[in-house]
């Protein structure tokens, strides 16, 4: 299984130390360099990088580099560009990411169905047995000041 991830969703999941469940759900998730560069050497908050660096020394997250830059109808940062840039590159099973602009640009390029949101995430890993509550979870979120959407689809 391929999956690729944005910032958003390391950040969140980072911060209620929920890393694990990427493992849990998708055993490998990669992102480019530009996301490990936003989540990780530019952030604020050092317990994130040390949980990101954590989670790609036990190879559940890969840093990947697109070969190709393509150029889109959007202005999106850079992390979400890599990322859908990747995405063109891999064919993968699933893409995650919150940004409303890059999802919009995603589903222009095809990639809708296989965008997860953060949310989306979490649901799957309280249905797999993984957490105990997704609405803790979202608590938990909220209390860190990670405000992510919720997927209304499921």
């Amino acid at each position: 299984m391929i999956v690729i991830s944005n910032s958003s969703p390391l950040i969140a999941l980072s911060s209620i130390d929920a890393l694990f469940i990427l493992k849990s759900l998708f055993d490998v998730v990669y992102i480019p360099e530009a996301v490990f560069i936003e989540t990780v050497e530019n952030t604020p908050k050092p317990e994130q990088a040390k949980r990101i660096l954590r989670a790609i020394s036990e190879k559940y997250l890969i840093v990947k580099a697109p070969k190709k830059k393509h150029l889109f109808k959007r202005k999106i940062d850079m992390g979400e560009r890599d990322v859908l840039n990747l995405a063109l590159e891999l064919n993968p099973n699933f893409v995650l990411l919150d940004d409303k602009k890059a999802r919009k640009e995603a589903i222009d390029l095809g990639i809708k169905n296989t965008l997860l949101y953060t949310s989306t995430v979490l649901k799957l890993a309280e249905k797999e047995g993984f957490i105990k509550s997704y609405d803790e979870a979202m608590k938990n979120l909220s209390i860190q000041n990670n405000f992510i959407p919720e997927d209304e689809s499921l």
